[in-house]
C-alpha cells in the first residue's frame, strides 16, 4: 500500500529490517531514532494497513518494547503496519523513559486539535493526522502505559462493535469519554476506529507482555471485527468526570495532612485504581481555604465536585461509591494533567 512520502522533515522513516538484529534493547532502539519516526513493516496483504503508534509520551515504554520485540522476531503481520513513536526527544530525556514530555513543551498526546503552529509538537501531530488519512487504515491503535499502578484498559470516544473489538485484543476494561483533550483517539471515525490502550504501570513485567500479546494479536488477526460478542467480553465504564487542581495549586502525598501543601492525598491512593471507593474512604487532605482548587469537570467544563466528595475536618471522601482510575503517585503529572479520572458506581 503506498502511503505518505518518504523523507518527512516531520516524521523520519526507518526500514523495519533495521531492527531485526539490533543489540541492547529499547536503549539502542531509541538510539536509532533521530525524532519523531515511522516503520513500515510490510504484510502478507499489502492492499490492506493497519496503524500502531506509541511513545506519545517519553515515560511510557512498554509498545517500544512489544514492537521491538515484534521486529526481531520477524514477525510478517497480515497486513501492513505502519508503526509511529512519537516522543522521542522527551525519551532521551535524562535519565531515559522518565520524562512525561519536554519540559517546557507540550504534551503530544494533547496536540491533535487546532491551533498546530504555535510550537514543534502541532505540525507533528497535524502530520501524523494527514498520514491516517492518506494511509486509511483499517484501524489505529496508540499504546501508553499508565500514570501509576493499576490494571490495564482502554480508552474510547464512542461506543460501537468496531471500537469493543479492537480494545479486547488488548484487555477486557474500557472506558469510554466524553472528554476532548486534543489526543489521538479523539480523532477516531466510524471509518477508522482509533483506540487508545493503557497496558498498565511503565516497567512493570505484567505491562510489557500485555503489550507484547495484544499487539501481536493485532497484528496477525486477519479480520479485526469478526471476534464474536462472547469472546472478550467488555467492562465498561461511560463517561467519566477528570478531577483536576487548578494552575498554582500546591499538593503533596503522605498519610497525614502536609503543613504547606494545598491537597494532600493518601501515599498509596494509586492502589485504588478501578477499585471501588466508598464513603467511609479517605482520600485525603484539602485545606479549607483551598477546596476551590480542586474541581471535577465533565466534557462542558462544568464543576461536579461538591456532589461527589465532601470534605470533613479537612478530610476527603466520596459521597458515594464511586470507581477511580488513572490515579497517579507522581507529583508532576498530578498537577499538570490530573489527579484521577471517575464515575459513580454501577452497585
Amino acid at each position: 500500500m503506498s502511503g505518505p512520502a518518504k523523507g518527512s522533515s516531520l516524521i523520519h522513516e526507518i526500514d523495519a529490517t533495521h531492527f531485526a538484529s539490533l543489540q541492547g534493547g529499547i536503549d539502542a532502539f531509541l538510539d536509532v531514532l533521530e525524532g519523531p519516526t515511522r516503520i513500515k513493516i510490510p504484510g502478507e496483504d499489502n492492499s490492506r494497513c493497519r496503524i500502531f503508534i506509541t511513545l506519545l509520551h517519553g515515560n511510557e515504554p512498554s509498545g517500544m518494547t512489544a514492537l521491538l520485540q515484534l521486529l526481531q522476531e520477524r514477525l510478517v503481520p497480515v497486513v501492513d503496519v505502519h508503526c509511529y513513536l512519537i516522543a522521542t526527544e522527551a525519551a532521551n530525556t535524562m535519565p531515559r523513559f522518565s520524562c512525561r514530555q519536554v519540559p517546557g513543551k507540550r504534551d503530544y498526546n494533547r496536540c491533535f486539535k487546532p491551533p498546530y503552529d504555535i510550537d514543534d509538537q502541532g505540525p507533528v501531530c497535524r502530520q501524523l493526522q494527514e498520514d491516517i488519512i492518506a494511509l486509511s487504515p483499517e484501524a489505529v491503535v496508540d499504546m501508553h502505559n499508565t500514570s501509576g499502578e493499576g490494571p490495564a484498559f482502554g480508552v474510547i470516544t464512542r461506543y460501537d462493535r468496531r471500537h469493543d473489538n479492537l480494545v479486547s485484543l488488548f484487555t477486557d476494561r474500557v472506558i469510554v469519554t466524553d472528554l476532548r483533550l486534543g489526543a489521538i483517539m479523539e480523532t477516531s471515525t466510524e471509518n477508522i476506529p482509533v483506540v487508545t490502550i493503557e497496558c498498565g504501570g511503565a516497567f512493570e513485567s505484567a505491562a510489557d507482555r500485555l503489550a507484547y500479546t495484544g499487539l501481536k494479536r493485532y497484528f496477525s488477526t486477519l479480520d479485526l471485527y469478526a471476534l464474536a460478542e462472547t469472546e472478550f467480553p467488555i467492562d465498561k465504564y461511560e463517561h467519566p468526570l477528570r478531577v483536576e487542581l487548578s494552575t498554582g495549586s500546591s499538593l503533596s502525598f503522605g498519610e497525614f495532612p502536609i503543613a504547606d501543601a494545598d491537597v494532600t492525598l493518601k501515599t498509596e491512593i494509586e492502589h485504588h485504581n478501578f477499585g471501588e471507593v466508598t464513603r467511609d474512604t479517605l482520600l485525603g487532605w484539602v485545606k479549607t481555604d483551598a477546596l476551590h482548587k480542586i474541581r471535577a469537570y465533565d466534557s462542558g467544563r462544568n464543576d461536579h465536585f461538591k456532589n461527589l466528595y465532601r470534605v470533613e475536618n479537612g478530610e476527603l471522601y466520596p459521597r458515594e461509591n464511586q470507581k477511580l482510575f488513572m490515579i497517579t503517585s507522581d507529583p508532576v503529572i498530578a498537577k499538570s494533567d490530573c489527579l484521577w479520572y471517575v464515575t459513580r458506581s454501577k452497585n
